[in-house]
């Protein structure tokens, strides 16, 4: 379908550690998913795209750039994204865009520890910031914020807007408070929570949007980051919340005894809640880890417990989603209005013994959902099976609104591949994570059929067949009949890395 000359709209909806198999549109049986069930009938749906990073900010950074960690240099969390990181909202802004985020961003620290820094995103002190600043910021001429995650997430423009429908800081506190119905520790646990639903963080950033899409400037295009903190960790949901979903529906963990054995030894370390007495934990903790309890302990009812509170988080957040498509209907744009659906990254959820995130380049993890949708622009009902990855969406945004690429980017347009035209965009995707500086850095390649994960600095390393092993419990590294194979991707991995050498050198604004 060829677009029209109708200079689109841009909204990209970010969720916050968002797995593939929580929305029906990727096959999930136990839950309803209205919203996201919408967009993929009325737009297309990516069956094989991948982060670049398995944690936040990097993640982000990658994504609202165009850039690969390589380049943009926001390593992990608690990384601040440089100030002269070009963003697609600057090259919007200067083609004419509104450009405005709402909720989680996360291109700055949220735990800064340090009372003088001038950390926007910082948790600490955000009171006497907020709600007076608004921006610019990154390219956005416009902010609303939210910081944290859940039970420590009510801050920023988010939190002074729950102070002022509470009545003050006491009734927050009293709104704030939970009941844990799960010993494990960080990762998996499940809370009541009794700040109401409507009071919570999807819902606010569901109102803000539909207010932005009500209030916008009417006379120019606009990009709209709407960034969703759900269904990141702690797993908490308000008590009155009417959607969870019942534990027993909602399937275990996948878990074969013995199939970390052939992992670089991390794995192991990390599934026995070992990494700092095995060494793993350098001068940082393990990024989405936090020193996490032994996972091996966890209990198959703690364990659907867990899994049953994230899901319904996951629901609860897409009940959100299918308001905002609603307003974009009321507001009579959604003909020419580009609806992006990605997540940062996935969650490991007890899969492979592993909780949450971190240096573990599983699919559950790196391979994340994405939809678009452009009525005007793209076929409805489409399911692609190229592969894609998050720095491609800058150079394809970029493409749709009809303004050129730029040197500086590292992603290709996927225009072509989303209206049909190719089969695919690229040939490999590429994941890198760099956990500490100094010790744990790896770097992923995933091609149609194989997936391979060096580590800087070490002789062991990742290799599976992605065809014959889509569960990656084979890793085939030191496999003599796979040497070939294994040599030719560590190649692959080398010419990514040299053209980014070369560039890092230019202007960021080339």
């Amino acid at each position: 379908m060829a677009a029209m000359s109708v200079t689109p709209n841009i909204i990209v909806i970010t969720t916050d550690q968002q797995r593939r198999d929580s929305l029906q549109a990727y096959g999930a049986t136990f839950t309803r998913t209205p919203g996201t069930n919408r967009l993929a009938a009325e737009g297309v749906v990516c069956e094989r795209a991948y982060c670049t990073n398995p944690v936040c900010t990097p993640a982000r950074a990658s994504l609202f750039s165009g850039q690969y960690l390589s380049r943009h240099g926001a390593w992990n969390v608690g990384t601040t994204v440089p100030d002269d990181t070009v963003m697609i909202m600057h090259r919007l802004a200067g083609a004419g865009y509104q450009t405005h985020n709402i909720g989680k961003i996360h291109f700055q620290p949220m735990g800064m520890k340090n009372p003088d820094a001038q950390s926007v995103e910082a948790l600490l002190g955000w009171r006497e910031r907020f709600p007076a600043y608004h921006g610019p910021y990154y390219g956005f001429e416009r902010v609303e914020l939210a910081l944290g995650h859940t039970e420590f997430g009510i801050a920023g423009h988010y939190g002074a807007w729950v102070e002022a429908q509470a009545g003050g800081l006491e009734a927050v506190a009293a709104l704030n408070s939970m009941t844990q119905h799960s010993r494990f520790y960080f990762g998996g646990e499940a809370y009541d929570w009794n700040l109401p639903t409507r009071l919570h963080n999807s819902v606010w950033t569901a109102d803000r949007t539909i207010a932005f899409l009500r209030e916008r400037d009417p006379a120019r295009p606009f990009f709209l980051a709407v960034g969703f903190e759900d269904p990141h960790h702690p797993h908490c949901l308000p008590t009155d919340y009417p959607g969870r979903l019942p534990p027993e529906t909602v399937p275990l963990p996948r878990f074969t005894p013995g199939e970390l054995d052939d992992k670089p030894p991390h794995f192991l370390s990390a599934h026995h809640g070992r990494l700092k007495e095995d060494g793993v934990e350098g001068a940082f903790m393990v990024a989405g880890q936090g020193r996490g309890g032994n996972y091996a302990a966890v209990s198959p009812e703690e364990a659907r417990l867990g899994r049953a509170y994230y899901y319904s988080m996951c629901k609860l957040l897409d009940e959100q989603l299918d308001r905002i498509l609603a307003a974009l209907d009321d507001q009579g744009l959604a003909e020419h209005t580009i609806v992006v659906f990605t997540t940062d990254h996935g969650e490991l959820l007890g899969d492979h013994g592993l909780w949450m995130k971190g240096p573990f380049h599983y699919e559950e993890l790196v391979r994340v959902p994405l939809i678009v949708r452009w009525p005007a622009g793209l076929p409805a009902g489409q399911r692609v099976n190229g592969l894609l990855s998050h720095v491609d969406l800058v150079p394809t945004l970029l493409a749709a609104c009809g303004l050129p690429a730029a040197a500086a980017l590292d992603g290709v347009n996927a225009l072509p591949l989303l209206r049909g035209e190719t089969p695919a965009a690229r040939d490999a995707a590429i994941v890198e994570c760099t956990d500490d500086p100094a010790a744990l850095r790896l770097k992923t390649i995933v091609t149609a059929e194989h997936k391979l994960t060096m580590y800087h600095g070490r002789d062991d390393g990742e290799l599976y067949d992605l065809v014959a092993d889509p569960g990656e419990l084979r890793n085939l590294w030191t496999s003599s009949a796979h040497g070939g194979i294994r040599e030719r991707l560590l190649h692959r991995l080398l010419d990514h890395a040299e053209p980014l050498e070369r560039r890092a050198a230019r202007s960021s604004y080339a």
